[in-house]
């Protein structure tokens, strides 16, 4: 598996980049080989993988410079699917060269296939808004035969030519009796060959809507930040911030679906269908906010032709509609996911390693399956169902700390390198282990402990420190909760007023925490403290290891709105603390939270979670009889897309962790985002799924003290309790309108 672009990718990105900026037209197309690019080298093309293609197909997106996937794009990959090879070898080269221009008309409603254009032996019917129908060379047209579905090529009966809405040109095309050569010879069944086009096409026209996205945010920040209102620049008022933020959080996710539709092109007609439509689907719907919100952003100059947004968003609306509506795809990908493996799978697949890819070797199968085959053997019964009747974001401790001792060495810390105690794993396993133990109902045991004070011992921890601590983490003899948040500062960590004064060779800590989870079954918490009140607020923060068991600590229960206790108010009354319990020096503990915050944020996978949530919807649906109710489909498969996203970015910043960095800030704070949203999207629907029987509310807790019902009971207990805990997943780890200023931070200053 790779995902980081390569230098093939970087180069073509900075040369389009430069040659688009300055007016290139279809003649620089072919004198660059850009249209040599889709091309099987076979026949005189460039053979170039979907990434190459996805990178060119973005930068025409930003440039605002339609028509190179329509008329390259889709032709070369028709002929390559349903041509002859007597066809493919007239006609691939010409196009490669730029001395064929070849039109492909298809679309005659808002479905992928929808063709009422006929073939008996001559066409009859009509094609509306054909790109480049005008100037074309060569036309292929689709029509209903006997067989099924054909391609033809044919010299169409009457062409109205008229501006296309993107910028372009189009036309209407007339058949009358019109004589037609059939794509691969008569009496063939064209829509398998069709659909892989069209797949193709859709991958890169997703590319090219991301490229309208960028453009789009790239305007709409410059504008922010020149244009005066009430004495100041328009990107200084925090909810405008906020809006660029939300773009930049849609544009991110645009870009995991998009980079997924192309890595998946080589895969089962099954899978790439999968990738292609959620992304079709998906990027539809955020690239229409991003440029509705650009539009609106820019006041009045936003629906002006002096600017080029709406170029933009007319892109956009042709992208919607062409090659099958963005309502069809999610159509077809709600289809897709009534088959359980498509729903309880994660992305990557067996194929080969080159390039940017999703695959995996057959090391990484056999891996899987010992993975699958210690869970089926291990995970008993009685673990599974607490697992299954909770409704936090934590196991209740000490189901998670007996299943521990179960695991095998290193399995308690996927992510923990191997010398620290981790199982050395590569990325690529993480994930399938992450997939595995998700499926299987693993309690979710790796909190504060093992995700959060481990990363930040091993990075800014002392010898001393990381020797004794460590190893009491990975065998559960400390049990670790955070101190972070106060009462009256919440996610403004700057504001924390608990004291420690420097006594010797201890602090004394005075002050309290809130939200501390689980700290009633903690031995340990790490806690942000204030060393300083003088300068900045940030300088004065230091970071400090607190045993929960030292005098003068006590807590006060908070019960959660599902009737769960597992958060606590902790209160320190002169509680005295060794230096040698300090991480870093005295001060640091601003940029020691900041790092740890990443991690807590976006620093491990959670889409096995959210995909194992996903499938347990349409178990408590079908329970319902909803499965087929098309408003639940539709918003089902919505929430299937956005959880094809979040693992595209959880893989890609995984791999910064796995080349020896951390998650970064900014994809951290997406990914915390996307994912509380994600998450409360599931457990909303759930709940709501269950009809009048949600409204019975049970007040054991845990759950699992209950008597013991089927599975599916127990899910369908468990949903409404869930629902009401996940409201919390956009508050904590710093709220989620922190998370958006963190990111405006970044893209505006």
């Amino acid at each position: 598996m790779r995902l980081t672009p390569g230098d093939d990718e970087r180069l073509l990105r900075d040369a389009a980049r430069g040659l688009l900026a300055r007016g290139a037209g279809w003649a620089d197309f072919a004198e660059q080989g850009w249209l040599a690019l889709p091309v099987t080298e076979a026949f005189g093309g460039l053979g170039g993988a979907a990434p190459l293609i996805a990178v060119l197909a973005e930068e025409m997106g930003r440039a605002r410079i339609p028509g190179w996937v329509a008329g390259a794009v889709l032709p070369a990959a028709l002929i390559e699917a349903a041509a002859s090879e007597a066809q493919k070898a007239e006609w691939l080269p010409a196009l490669a060269e730029g001395r064929l221009r070849i039109a492909v008309a298809h679309d005659e409603d808002r479905t992928l296939l929808g063709v009422a254009t006929r073939w008996d032996g001559a066409l009859h019917g009509r094609k509306r808004a054909v790109m480049g129908a005008g100037t074309a060379d060569l036309w292929l047209v689709t029509a209903r035969t006997d067989a099924g579905l054909g391609v033809f090529a044919v010299t169409p009966f009457a062409v109205t030519e008229y501006d296309h809405i993107d910028g372009g040109r189009a036309a209407d095309l007339t058949f009358a009796a019109t004589l037609a050569v059939p794509l691969g010879g008569p009496g063939t069944d064209a829509t398998p060959a069709l659909l892989e086009a069209l797949d193709r096409a859709n991958a890169a026209a997703c590319a090219e809507a991301l490229g309208a996205m960028e453009g789009l945010i790239d305007a709409t920040v410059d504008y922010t930040k020149t244009r005066v209102q009430f004495g100041q620049p328009l990107a200084k008022f925090q909810a405008l911030r906020h809006r660029m933020a939300e773009m930049a959080v849609k544009r991110d996710e645009a870009r995991g679906s998009a980079l997924l539709a192309a890595l998946s092109l080589t895969l089962s007609p099954r899978d790439r269908a999968r990738a292609v439509s959620g992304a079709r689907a998906k990027i539809g719907r955020l690239s229409r906010h991003v440029a509705h919100e650009a539009i609106q952003l820019h006041g009045a100059m936003g629906v002006s032709e002096e600017m080029p947004l709406g170029l933009w968003l007319r892109g956009l609306f042709a992208f919607e509609n062409r090659w099958g509506h963005t309502d069809a795809h999610l159509a077809r990908y709600a289809d897709l996911m009534a088959d359980p493996a498509l729903r309880e799978e994660g992305l990557l697949r067996p194929g080969s390693d080159a390039g940017m890819n999703l695959s995996t070797s057959p090391e990484d199968i056999a891996f899987r399956d010992q993975v699958r085959a210690f869970f089926t053997a291990t995970l008993d019964p009685a673990t599974e169902r607490a697992e299954r009747l909770n409704p936090s974001f934590l196991a209740h401790p000490p189901t998670g700390l007996a299943w521990l001792q179960k695991l095998p060495e290193g399995w308690a810390v996927p992510s923990w390198p191997a010398d620290h105690g981790g199982p050395g794993w590569t990325l690529t396993q993480r994930y399938l282990f992450d997939q595995e133990s998700e499926r299987a109902g693993e309690p979710h045991f790796r909190g504060a402990s093992f995700k959060m004070i481990a990363p930040v011992l091993m990075r800014y921890g002392t010898e001393a420190q990381k020797a004794h601590y460590l190893p009491r983490i990975l065998n559960g003899q400390d049990f670790w909760a955070q101190g972070y948040s106060e009462p009256g500062s919440g996610s403004d960590l700057a504001s924390l007023a608990c004291k420690a004064v420097r006594d010797g060779d201890e602090y004394i800590v005075t002050g309290s925490k809130i939200w501390s989870t689980h700290a009633h079954h903690a031995t340990k918490m790490f806690a942000l403290v204030r060393t300083d009140d003088s300068g900045r607020k940030q300088q004065g923060i230091t970071f400090l290891l607190i045993d929960l068991k030292a005098p003068g600590v006590s807590l006060r229960p908070i019960r959660s709105i599902d009737g769960t206790h597992e958060f606590n108010q902790t209160f320190f009354d002169g509680v005295r603390v060794p230096v040698a319990d300090r991480v870093g020096e005295e001060g640091d503990g601003w940029e020691i939270a900041k790092y740890l915050l990443e991690f807590e944020r976006g620093g491990a996978f959670a889409g096995g979670l959210l995909r194992a949530l996903f499938a347990r919807l349409w178990r408590i649906a079908e329970g319902s009889g909803l499965t087929g109710d098309p408003v639940f489909r539709t918003r089902f498969a919505e929430i299937g897309t956005d959880i094809d996203a979040n693992d595209m970015l959880e893989l890609g910043a995984m791999s910064a962790v796995a080349s020896g960095g951390n998650p970064g800030a900014v994809p951290a704070a997406v990914m915390k985002i996307e994912r509380s949203r994600i998450r409360q999207a599931i457990t909303e629907l759930a709940a709501h799924s269950l009809g009048p029987e949600a409204l019975r509310w049970e007040t054991t807790r845990p759950l699992d003290a209950l008597p013991v019902e089927s599975a599916l009971a127990e899910e369908r207990k468990v949903a409404v309790p869930a629902y009401l805990n996940a409201r919390a997943q956009s508050i904590f780890g710093g709220s989620n309108e922190i998370q958006l200023e963190i990111i405006a931070r970044a893209l505006i200053g």
